[in-house]
């Protein structure tokens, strides 16, 4: 039990010294706030890049403040990369919201591996890769080991694989993002019309109960408790297979912010929809920290 009066002085003096700290952290220009890294991998038995975007206010991406910055972990969809966001053919608008978010935001480089550990494939170990990455971000970067702050998501490829490794992490993530991504899925061919996306065997096998334990609408009860947000659109292929999704979590009474946007699913979808990420993300820490 706390002394009455106590935990008012120390949290003064906690305010004095984070306010004495960061009068002697200057603020760089937004391009300096972006870093590029190699992060080794025992799972994949290689290095892989890693880009960390870090919020204002901080003079490098190691500076040593209080571990106590929320990070987003944010994954890329399948045929593009960690720096997708911030070159050509992205527009400056996706830089720009990138460098607007008040917290770290973490992009490791996925290449074609649907951030899984591949049943077909046993040294495809993507799944183990993601898990290095967070850890190698609590090492080395100052954020937040609580999961009230750390949030993870994607969009496409990597919508799925953000839901499926939350999923596969339970209480690791408070908050949960998908713009575009496939959340019925690996799964047969049987949706309507332009409606299917077929599944790449030579990483999920050909095997439909294998593609069922991959299949994120059949571990909806894991994501209870965590901030949902959903970006998806009117005339995306994976429509159906969202829908599915959202109809799976509101049969197990688990709430979701989605938001429709015009357009199939393809990059400027994508762009419009990441600073809606970002804010959800946003919103989902401050309000867990209250």
């Amino acid at each position: 039990m706390n002394v009455a009066g106590r935990p008012s002085r120390l949290l003064g003096r906690t305010i004095l010294a984070r306010f004495a700290a960061l009068l002697f952290v200057p603020l760089l220009p937004a391009s300096d706030r972006i870093s590029f890294h190699q992060v080794p991998s025992a799972a994949l038995g290689r290095t892989l890049p890693v880009t960390v975007i870090a919020p204002e206010g901080t003079s490098t991406p190691t500076a040593a403040l209080a571990r106590e910055t929320p990070v987003l972990f944010l994954l890329h969809g399948r045929g593009r990369h960690h720096r997708s966001l911030l070159e050509p053919p992205a527009v400056p608008a996706t830089r720009a919201a990138l460098l607007r978010a008040p917290f770290f935001i973490v992009l490791p480089q996925g290449e074609d591996g649907w951030y899984i550990d591949s049943p077909a494939q046993p040294e495809a170990r993507y799944n183990a890769w993601l898990e290095e990455v967070v850890a190698w971000a609590g090492r080395s970067l100052p954020v937040s080991g609580a999961a009230a702050k750390r949030g993870i998501a994607g969009w496409s490829m990597g919508g799925y694989g953000a839901v499926r490794f939350a999923q596969t992490h339970p209480g690791t993530f408070d908050f949960v993002g998908s713009v575009i991504g496939l959340l019925d899925f690996p799964r047969a061919e049987n949706l309507p019309e332009g409606q299917n996306y077929r599944v790449p065997t030579a990483r999920f096998t050909g095997d439909p109960a294998v593609w069922a334990a991959q299949n994120p609408l059949h571990a909806v009860e894991t994501l209870r408790g965590a901030r949902i947000t959903l970006v998806l659109a009117t005339r995306g292929f994976e429509r159906t297979m969202n829908e599915n999704f959202i109809a799976a979590l509101a049969a197990k009474q688990i709430a979701a912010e989605v938001h429709w946007l015009e357009g199939g699913h393809e990059f400027p979808v994508v762009e419009r929809a990441l600073p809606m990420i970002i804010d959800a993300a946003a919103r989902s820490f401050q309000n867990r920290s209250q």
